[in-house]
Formats: structure tokens, C-alpha cells, sequence
């Protein structure tokens, strides 16, 4: 993105017929355009889209440029993270500035004739300066070719003194979170990474929520993992993360599921010459350990890696819950106390090969292993019942759960890219596969008297096997030195079947029996057929990028319980727009819009009933709807010298919102969980960044954000319109304490939030790591400390007109966490990141 200051008229190309013949060709030969097949509305999309990609019959003239390609001095791969300056010659304040693309190309347009210097830092790397560049003559281009930045040899924590790196870059459609830049995640995952993001938040079951909303995709390396949402992001190693981007406002060539946008994990790759490697090992006072690696062989056209993860996480916590029920007259009040305890279990392997040819690379990944879930709790519970004044019975029992989620997983994803030039003429396609086998969903509660006799319980299990394919062919013509057009066909298919039984114990018999009027099969599909078009330019001041998307979906569900059989087909539109203006002087602000979906997942579906513990029980409904949401965001970004600074502001409207509720069940004491259609809700907010260079040894990085929710409910009987203004309040300081320690201080503050049903209380914590480089910064060692000052809680209140619910959590302390990496043969990955457990709690969602 740059400031344009010359001006041309535009006038048309004469070979648009050319350009608009390659485009339908395309369309053609992709198989989207059928007759047979195509419905009304997918006709009228696809003129929609056509329409659009003719748009470029007319373009702008020509103008003076400059251009060039930067790329690493070791292992001749592109940098896409530098910042990249042109200056008038004789000026101080630069004209222009601007970041490269994934390739490491970059460019200055609309030039005025004259001479200019240019200006590329990166830390880590040396300053790179190009004078006397002369600019002469109408349409003429200055290729400054390949330059190659040399990488500094000094120590890390050397470079850190001066300048360490960013912790979030913007660009136009997106954020990145630099993930070495934050030593608290070292023995981590990504969720740990993400904490201190503004209006990020991690719940106490480690579910992770954006802007207030759960409904985000997350990719790996820009594609799908083993797992989904907040499992995903719990089961990726910290140490082996690049960075993760953020994309709010997706555009029209994602997916367009997700309320909150899309979150893409990017692992480390390192491209030195030759063969290196990393291993790291943590373990922490909860009994978290294990260790994860990666190698990697790097040839002049080829490589190959393998990595692997075997760690088993472990969250703690105290469980503190009262409620009351009425049910038919009786009003029940129990509660509930005792400890409860989460696993995380995951090993994996993953390994892959590409091969690069000047045109042309393909590409392979596999990956595989077993995940599991284990929770479970072992709590004292008290309960009394009556009916008004009379009292018709009281006792004290011990309850036990467990609950576990099991699965064998293997994927693989096979792709190809095309270069039909050096001017971005691109052709790419992939295809993704992914077996779940022996999954398994194990559901256990008992309860014992205080003689440990017991009294009653249940056992469920649900066992499954699931499909996922996924294939794509993404199209890339530029029809001027700075516009270009995408299109591009995506297929995405979901199958899963499997059965669900249940036994219940016999206080009579002293066993447990089969209960048949609950056995159920199901059989779940969800097909998803897509086709997309963007047109993106760059005129003047402005950047601009226009898409629209058309997704067809089929949704079938069958179940052995009668009348829960469902089926849907529709077919939707997803525009998407982002806009950019680089004012003088380092001011930028950029405007986008998306309309996004969140489609319900097999299990808000299932009809049938599942327990927690004895006295949570949950059920799904089938009947359950889309939701659609429009999303807005205005940013602003100024950079002060070493110091950035930048603000968000957003709105997003969400009409038929999925939620979680809960009721009295028809037996006294226990409650049912399920999901609805509540209505619609509202956030609008402001996200507030500061990235602060106090001394040359102290970073600052200061994120906040305050944004007003509503909830217009529509169900009244079982909650109430909601509002509330929510904030969130992350201090991060790194300091480089001597040539090769680093420490970094951290405080939050969450602030309260609501629901349609109730609240949760505000809570706050600071933690605390110390990074220790050795052996030639081949080994670091990462001592954190998290919730230092143990004042993390979790408070929730629920209230209706027949329940009422308080919870509170208190997590297990001391929380300390070791991590040991260990690099050799100069592997150039990031040094790893900062805690154990990704959560605070253990215990939300009984």
C-alpha cells in the first residue's frame, strides 16, 4: 500500500475480449458452468460474477513505477514481513511505505519523474539502501531485480537490545501475531500465543472467543488440520509456530463459514541449505510434559520434513456450584465442590516433501496420530428438596464424572502451483483428505453415597467414523502492472456416521442395563460447493479489493429417532470489500465489509440426550438454523519511528444466534443443556494497540479494547434481552537483561461479559518468564510462572424463571512451567514461545 501523487486519465484496453474469453474458458473447463445443473440462482451469481471479472475491460494508464524482489542472503527465499521506504532524494520523512507480498516483490506506483531513494529494515537483518534511483519519462519502470538482505551475525539477544521484533503487523486484509515475540507462550500452544491479542479471550475450558464469538475457522499453513476451532488451536505446539494471522474480514476467496473470521497458524519452515532441526521438551507442577521436533532437509529445488508432537497437557482447578431448580412444585437446591481436572493428549506425526521448479511446485503434507480429551471431576454434593414449607428430603452424596474424546486421525494434502510469468499470472490448485477412525465419545457419572456404596450413574458412548474432502483450483490474471483478478472453484464434503447408546444403573439389582429407547444411529452429511471472484487495484492513494462468493449447500441428517430427520439446501451470497488510504507520513487507514456464516455442527443436532456429570445433562436440536452476519471494521495505523500505534473499530450484526442454554429437567436437581436460535445480537467496539520501544532494552506492548453487546432475545421464556459493555485490558513488557536473558512481565484484565441466560464476572492475573539463551544460542531454557499473583476466578451467574446457577473456578497453584529447546546445524526457526496450560479453569461447562 502506497501514496500515489500523480494522476492520468484512465482509458480503456482494447483486448478485453481476450481477457473476458479466458475468463469464461476458465469457468468452463472447471466444471462450474453446467446447465443441467445450475439453478436459478446460481445463474444469477454467476453473471454477478462474470460482471465483476469484465470489470477489468477498463482500466488505468500506465504510469512510472518502481519495483523490486527482496529475498533472504542465505537460503535465497523471499521476506514478506520488511519494511520497505521510498524518500524524495534529499528528503528525511518518507514519501511512501509499504510491506511485500508473499513472494517478496514490492512496488511504488504512480511516480512523478525525479530521483528517489529506497530504505529496507527487518530485524534481524542488515539495513538495505538503494540512492539516485532516477525516474524519467511517462510509463516507465525502474527494476531494482533481486535484492538480498544479509541476515546479522550477532546474537539474537544482541539484535533484541536494539530492537526487537513486532509483535502484530498490519496489512490490508489482516494481522499478524509474531509469535517469538512472546516468550510466556514456551511450552504452550497457540491459544497461549493469542492470549494477549486485543479482544481475544480464553474461557475457562480453553474455548477461545474473538470479538465475543466462538464462530472462527482456523487453517494451518492456510489449510485444515487434524482438528477444529479451539481443539485445533489447543493441540499446536507453541515452539513450532512462525506467527498466526488474524483476518477479521475474510475476503470472497475464503471460506465463508465463521462469524469472527478466519485464523491461520503458519508453522515454522526453515530453508538453510542442508540438514537442521529442533527439539523441545516441557513439563510444568501440573504434571504437563512431553516433547515435540522438527527436521527438515532443505536442497537447492527440493525438501522434505518431519515432526512430531507427544505431550499430554493438564489443567486444574477448584469447582465451587450452587443451583436451583423447579420442577412441578419441587424446588431442588444443591451444591456442588471439589476438584476437576482436564488431559490433552497429543501425538502426531507430520512430515511432507515439495519440489520447486522455476514455474512450477508440487507439494505434499501427511500427518497422523491419536487425540484424546480426558475430563473429569470428583465432587462433594449436597442437595435438599421441598415443596413450599415442607421439606421432602436432604442427603449428601459424592459425585464422579469423566468424560473423554478419542480419535485415530490421518490427512494428507496434495497441491500444485503454476507461474505462467513473473507478473503474478498464477494457477494453483489442492486437494485435502481426512479420516477420523475409532472415534470414540465416552460419557461417565456415578454417585456414591458418603459410605462410598454406590446410588446411582450412567455410561454413554457414542461411536463414530468421519470423512472430510476438501478440493480447490484458484485462478490469478493481472491485467495491469497493479490490478489483478481471482477466481477460483472450491469443493468441501463432511460425512460422519456412527451410534449412541446409554445404560443406567439399577439400584434394585445393584447393575447397569442397556437403555433401547435411547439407542439411536445417525448418519450426517454436508456438502458445499463454491465459486468466487476478486478484483483488487491499487489507484492513487487508494488500494481496493472487491469480491463476491457464492456457496451452494446440502445438509442431510438421519437418526434412528423418529421424526429427527432433516434435510436443507440453499444457496447464499458472501460480498466482501477492503479498502486502503496511505495518508503522509506513515498515516494509514483501511475500511472492510464481509457477510459471513456460521452453519450448526452435527453435535448442536444430535437429538438425543447426553450427561455431563449426574446432574448436567445436554441434548441437540435438529431444527437448529444458520446464522448470517454482517461485519464492518474501520482501522487506523501510525508509525512512530520504532513505535506503532493503531486502532479498530467495529460492528457486527448477528441475526439468529446459536446458543447454549439451560433448564430444569423433568427429574429434581438436574438440568438440561441445549442449543437454540436465541436471536439476534450486536457488538460494536473499539480495539486500541500500542507497540512502545521505552528504552533500548524495554519493549511495551499495550492492548485494549471496549465494545457494547446486546442481545435481542426472542425467546423469552427462557432468557431475556441482554446488554452489557465488555473490556479487556493486556500490559506485555520484554526486557533484554543482558546479552542472551530476556524477561517478559505480562498483566490482564478480563472484563465482565453477558449472556442471554446471565454474566460472568471480571477477573484479572500477570504472569511472568525468564528466557535464557546458552550454548551459543543452541539451547534455551524458559522458566514461566503464570497467574503469579493466584487472583485469577471464575464467577457465572445463570438466571431464569425456573433456575438459578452460580459457578465459580479457581485454578490450581503454583502454575510453572520449564521449557528446553535445543537447535542444531543452525536451524533459523524462531526461538519458541511462552505456558503450560492453556487455560486458566477446568470446568465451565458443568
Amino acid at each position: 500500500m502506497d501514496v500515489d501523487i500523480s494522476q492520468k486519465s484512465p482509458k480503456p484496453i482494447t483486448n478485453n475480449k481476450r481477457y473476458c474469453s479466458e475468463i469464461a474458458h476458465f469457468f468452463y473447463l472447471s466444471g462450474i458452468v453446467n446447465k443441467n445443473a445450475i439453478t436459478e440462482k446460481m445463474k444469477k451469481c454467476l453473471i454477478l460474477l462474470l460482471t465483476l471479472l469484465c470489470f477489468s475491460s477498463y482500466s488505468y494508464a500506465e504510469s512510472s513505477l518502481i519495483k523490486g524482489k527482496i529475498v533472504d542472503a542465505s537460503n535465497n527465499q523471499p521476506i514478506d514481513f520488511a519494511d520497505v521506504f521510498l524518500f524524495i532524494e534529499g528528503s528525511e520523512n518518507p514519501l511512501k511505505q509499504t510491506f511485500p507480498d508473499k513472494d517478496g516483490s514490492f512496488t511504488f506506483n504512480e511516480l512523478n519523474n525525479g530521483n528517489y531513494n529506497i530504505l529496507i529494515r527487518l530485524i534481524g537483518y542488515d539495513v538495505i539502501t538503494r540512492a539516485e534511483i532516477a525516474v524519467s519519462g511517462s510509463n516507465s519502470t525502474k527494476d531494482l531485480g533481486v535484492i538480498a538482505m544479509q541476515p546479522l551475525e550477532v546474537g539474537l539477544a544482541e539484535v533484541e537490545v536494539v530492537a526487537q521484533k513486532k509483535q502484530i503487523i498490519y496489512k490490508l486484509d489482516k494481522r499478524i501475531i509474531e509469535a517469538s515475540s512472546n516468550v510466556l507462550a514456551s511450552g504452550g500452544t497457540a491459544v497461549d500465543i493469542l492470549e494477549n491479542t486485543p479482544s481475544i479471550r480464553v474461557n475457562a475450558e480453553g474455548e477461545v472467543t474473538f470479538r465475543g464469538s466462538s464462530g472462527f475457522t482456523v487453517y494451518i499453513n492456510g489449510r485444515p488440520g487434524l482438528l477444529s476451532g479451539s481443539q485445533a488451536l489447543e493441540q499446536i505446539p507453541a515452539g513450532q509456530i512462525a506467527n498466526i494471522e488474524i483476518i477479521t474480514n475474510p475476503s470472497a476467496r475464503n471460506d465463508a463459514q465463521g462469524d469472527a473470521g478466519i485464523i491461520n497458524v503458519i508453522t515454522k519452515k526453515d530453508a538453510s541449505l542442508g540438514f537442521s532441526g529442533m527439539v523441545n521438551f516441557t513439563g510444568s507442577t501440573l504434571g504437563t510434559y512431553g516433547p515435540d521436533f522438527l527436521l527438515t532437509q532443505q536442497n537447492r529445488a527440493s525438501r522434505w520434513y518431519i515432526g512430531g508432537t507427544w505431550t499430554d497437557r493438564i489443567s486444574k482447578s477448584d469447582f465451587d456450584q450452587e443451583k436451583m431448580t423447579i420442577v412441578n412444585d419441587v424446588t431442588t437446591t444443591s451444591h456442588s465442590k471439589g476438584p476437576r481436572k482436564s488431559i490433552r493428549y497429543n501425538h502426531t506425526l507430520r512430515a511432507g516433501w515439495s519440489y520447486t521448479l522455476p514455474k512450477t511446485n508440487f507439494y505434499i503434507d501427511l500427518e497422523g496420530g491419536k487425540t484424546q480429551t480426558d475430563r473429569r471431576g470428583d465432587l462433594d454434593y449436597a442437595e435438599k428438596r421441598t415443596a413450599g414449607t415442607e421439606l421432602l428430603g436432604e442427603g449428601g452424596y459424592l459425585s464422579r464424572d469423566r468424560y473423554e474424546l478419542s480419535q485415530t486421525i490421518i490427512l494428507g494434502t496434495v497441491g500444485f502451483g503454476h507461474k505462467f510469468n513473473d507478473e503474478g499470472h498464477e494457477l494453483s490448485a489442492s486437494f485435502y483428505a481426512k479420516y477420523d477412525g475409532d472415534a470414540m465419545e465416552y460419557f461417565r457419572s456415578d454417585l456414591f453415597d458418603k459410605n462410598n456404596v454406590r446410588q446411582n450413574g450412567h455410561r454413554a458412548a457414542e461411536d463414530e467414523h468421519r470423512w472430510t474432502t476438501r478440493g480447490q483450483i484458484d485462478y490469478i490474471l493481472p491485467y495491469r502492472k497493479t490490478g489483478k483478478l481471482e477466481a477460483g472453484y472450491q469443493y468441501f464434503s463432511y460425512l460422519e456416521d456412527g451410534d449412541y447408546n446409554m445404560e443406567f444403573w439399577n439400584p434394585e439389582t445393584q447393575e447397569f442395563y442397556w437403555r433401547e429407547d435411547i439407542y439411536n444411529t445417525f448418519y450426517f452429511m454436508h456438502g458445499i460447493n463454491s465459486i468466487y471472484a476478486i478484483i483488487s487495484d491499487s489507484y492513487k492513494k487508494f488500494d481496493f479489493q472487491l469480491g463476491l462468493r457464492g456457496e451452494h449447500t446440502h445438509r442431510v441428517l438421519r437418526s434412528s429417532i423418529e421424526g429427527a430427520d432433516r434435510t436443507y439446501n440453499d444457496f447464499e451470497l458472501f460480498p466482501s470489500a477492503h479498502i486502503g488510504y496511505n495518508f503522509p507520513k506513515e498515516h494509514v487507514l483501511t475500511a472492510s465489509y464481509s457477510r459471513r456464516i456460521i452453519r450448526p455442527d452435527l453435535f448442536y443436532m444430535e437429538p438425543y440426550i447426553t450427561f455431563r456429570d449426574y446432574y448436567t445433562a445436554e441434548i441437540g436440536n435438529p431444527d437448529i438454523r444458520n446464522q448470517f452476519i454482517n461485519s464492518f471494521e474501520l482501522n487506523y495505523k501510525k508509525t512512530i519511528g520504532q513505535n506503532i500505534l493503531s486502532a479498530s473499530v467495529f460492528h457486527r450484526a448477528r441475526t439468529d444466534k446459536i446458543e447454549r442454554l439451560r433448564v430444569p429437567y423433568h427429574e429434581p436437581g438436574i438440568t438440561l443443556d441445549s442449543m437454540a436460535n436465541v436471536g439476534d445480537d450486536f457488538s460494536t467496539g473499539l480495539e486500541l494497540s500500542a507497540q512502545l520501544q521505552a528504552t533500548r532494552w524495554w519493549n511495551m506492548n499495550i492492548n485494549g479494547s471496549v465494545y457494547h453487546y446486546r442481545v435481542k432475545n426472542k425467546l423469552q421464556d427462557l432468557g431475556k434481552n441482554e446488554k452489557s459493555t465488555n473490556y479487556q485490558l493486556a500490559l506485555s513488557n520484554s526486557f533484554a537483561v543482558a546479552k542472551n536473558t530476556r524477561i517478559q512481565l505480562d498483566g490482564n484484565f478480563i472484563g465482565p461479559s453477558v449472556v442471554t441466560q446471565g454474566k460472568t464476572d471480571a477477573y484479572w492475573y500477570v504472569n511472568l518468564a525468564v528466557r535464557q539463551q546458552m550454548f551459543n544460542r543452541k539451547l534455551v531454557g524458559t522458566l514461566s510462572f503464570r497467574d503469579v499473583f493466584n487472583s485469577a476466578r471464575y464467577v457465572s451467574n445463570l438466571s431464569t424463571s425456573n433456575l438459578l446457577s452460580e459457578t465459580k473456578i479457581r485454578p490450581k497453584y503454583p502454575l510453572i512451567t520449564l521449557t528446553l529447546t535445543y537447535t542444531f546445524n543452525n536451524y533459523r526457526g524462531n526461538v519458541p514461545q511462552a505456558t503450560d496450560s492453556s487455560v486458566l479453569f477446568e470446568g465451565t461447562n458443568h
